[in-house]
């Protein structure tokens, strides 16, 4: 490598960017699962990032850590939540509104599901709609989350 030359590696483009859909993600697979919090979230990040520019399996990756995490790691729960923001497809949103479902609100999981619910509220109103006019009306939620549920109902009236 000259001076002023990129490394030949297929994802560092001429301009020296990195080109999302080429870059190997197997290493990015196994840090998101490190016990460091710091590796952990970048790999989440770069996770996003390639989910964002197309690269499907990073995406399906993400959900699979979803279910995979221990039911209390409330953290990694909420930062892979938020990284599956890129992710605005059926199956993620069913995945994203089960969880609202299994997870029973309290001081400790308060945040994890307002994530839930900022990210939901990002994807298309067609995917999220009914589900949330449906949990709004649902009995076995308390009443200040079915609050919460007609709020992102009227805030899918803005779209």
């Amino acid at each position: 490598m000259g001076k002023g030359r990129w490394p030949a590696v297929p994802w560092i483009t001429a301009e020296g960017t990195v080109d999302m859909g080429k870059i190997p993600l197997e290493s990015t697979y196994l840090a998101a699962l490190d016990r460091d919090r710091g590796r952990a979230g970048e790999a989440l990040r770069v996770l996003e990032s390639a989910t964002h520019h197309g690269r499907t399996e990073a995406g399906v990756f993400l959900m699979g850590l979803l279910v995979h995490l221990p039911p209390d790691h409330w953290e990694m729960r909420r930062a892979t939540v938020e990284a599956l923001r890129a992710l605005k497809t059926e199956p993620c949103a069913a995945l994203l509104f089960s969880e609202l479902r299994r997870v029973k609100s309290s001081n400790t999981t308060r945040r994890y599901l307002d994530t839930i619910l900022e990210v939901l509220s990002s994807f298309p109103e067609a995917l999220i709609r009914e589900r949330f006019e449906a949990l709004a009306e649902d009995p076995a939620f308390s009443a200040k989350m079915r609050r919460k549920f007609r709020m992102a109902v009227d805030d899918a009236d803005d779209w």
